[in-house]
């Protein structure tokens, strides 16, 4: 998941600054203050405190994790609301790690770096709802996969060129083929859930420079025939399971939204919603990047003006999960573990929560504006949506509860996570640039 590499980047940074005892360390002038209880701001928080530093979380939710959250009660008890799979299973070396160090363990559940799920266990439908048969789902990653090597080919070939070029552009110039009707439909779903559901924005919004520069780590290292089903995990008891045991024996303040900042090189103040000031050596900010451009927290001095470009350049992307509880009389899918809905419907990718030993549970991805546009749907609404789509393929067996993730409307959150967007400077895409000579330090 995205924020695997931000927590990561949060811990060698502290442990670096700590470790090393340097001369007036913010551990020794008073306690550092944490905004946002997220994974990134519980590592952090641990990190210090395992070297001594007095550490306060103030979180502005009622509840730690922030995107991370599995659901404790109702009918979708069991299921994440956020974090999922861990993406490379143990290859995965931060997450992995850290549910090793928390004695937590996870369960494989196959899948590479395109899908979760083995491959064969994908179902595609096409937009009358009939199955497409394995010869044509093969035929349909192998034309996606196509396709995207002669993109990556092309940016790769005029990478000095694509500042100011989107991805769709760069699809559209690499590809000159006269695609059919099946093929084109083929391809758009597979970009859809390549990109906006990785992303959660579309095609012409991502940064053409940033998208193909090449990944810092590599979740999948064996990418040969037949391994691809030994990609991907889930967290035995869910992710919350994780975020309780780092929670543990840390001063964390819930229901505690932050509105200002004050520094100086003496140390911080931090003013919550309710008006009390809060007095600190210094401040990290795990808060989301989506919270911060809408002007949530006000710093005072400012931040300085390449700090502010880099959040400026940033966005927020938006992934929504639909969760749709079945009948247990469902029809078994033909042993399918996910589903891809080709088309115009509501859903357009699902896995089966069942294969996870979760029940009869759909969890449904989309991304970018198709997200926003679910998540200001009123329940009712969505939920006709989803039972209209899913008739042909349950025949009597009925929808019986659906809920959807509502990140983007959160206003601590305001999205699902970053990404980089056409005209961004790569070098100057994260603001995580500060050290511990800085009052002020940030992770996003």
């Amino acid at each position: 998941m995205p924020w695997c590499s931000r927590s990561s980047l949060v811990l060698s940074l502290f442990t670096a600054g700590v470790a090393a005892g340097a001369p007036g360390a913010p551990c020794e002038e008073g306690p550092v203050l944490i905004i946002g209880s997220g994974i990134s701001g519980l590592v952090a928080a641990r990190s210090l405190q395992h070297f001594g530093c007095p550490v306060q979380l103030l979180e502005a939710l009622d509840r730690p994790g922030g995107r991370t959250h599995t659901f404790s009660s109702g009918p979708f008890a069991g299921l994440e609301e956020g974090a999922h799979w861990v993406h490379g299973g143990t290859d995965n070396v931060p997450v992995s790690v850290l549910l090793r160090m928390n004695n937590i363990s996870q369960v494989r559940v196959g899948g590479d770096d395109d899908y979760e799920g083995p491959r064969q266990r994908l179902r595609l439908f096409d937009a009358s709802a009939r199955p497409l048969d394995a010869a044509r789902r093969e035929v349909s990653f192998e034309l996606f996969e196509t396709a995207m090597a002669a993109a990556t080919a092309y940016a790769e070939g005029h990478y000095g060129r694509l500042d100011h070029v989107a991805v769709a552009e760069v699809w559209d110039l690499a590809l000159k083929v006269k695609y059919s009707k099946e093929s084109r439909a083929l391809l758009s779903w597979h970009q859809k859930v390549s990109y906006e559901q990785d992303s959660g924005a579309s095609m012409t919004e991502l940064s053409a420079v940033a998208e193909y520069v090449e990944d810092y780590t590599d979740f999948y290292p064996d990418r040969s025939e037949g391994m691809e089903e030994h990609g991907d995990g889930f967290v035995q008891g869910g992710y919350s399971a994780l975020v309780r045991r780092l929670s543990e024996g840390l001063d964390l303040r819930l229901s505690s939204p932050v509105t200002r900042v004050d520094h100086s090189p003496q140390g911080v103040s931090v003013t919550l919603q309710s008006g009390e000031r809060v007095q600190g050596s210094a401040v990290i900010v795990t808060a989301s990047i989506g919270a911060l451009q809408a002007e949530g927290i006000a710093f005072q001095p400012p931040l300085p003006i390449e700090k502010q470009r880099a959040l400026r350049r940033l966005r927020m992307g938006n992934v929504a999960k639909v969760l749709v509880k079945l009948a247990h009389s469902a029809r078994d899918f033909l042993g399918a573990y996910s589903l891809g809905f080709l088309g115009n419907g509501t859903l357009s990718y699902c896995i089966r929560a069942r294969r996870e030993g979760k029940g009869p549970f759909l969890e449904c991805f989309m991304g970018g504006h198709e997200a926003v546009d679910a998540e200001q749907m009123d329940l009712e609404e969505l939920t006709r949506q989803v039972k209209q789509q899913l008739a042909p393929l349950l025949g009597d067996a009925d929808v019986e509860s659906v809920a959807i993730t509502r990140w983007a409307t959160n206003p601590y959150i305001r999205g699902a996570w970053s990404f980089v967007p056409v005209n961004a400077i790569v070098q100057e895409e994260s603001p995580a640039t500060n050290t511990w000579d800085e009052p002020v330090v940030f992770e996003e």
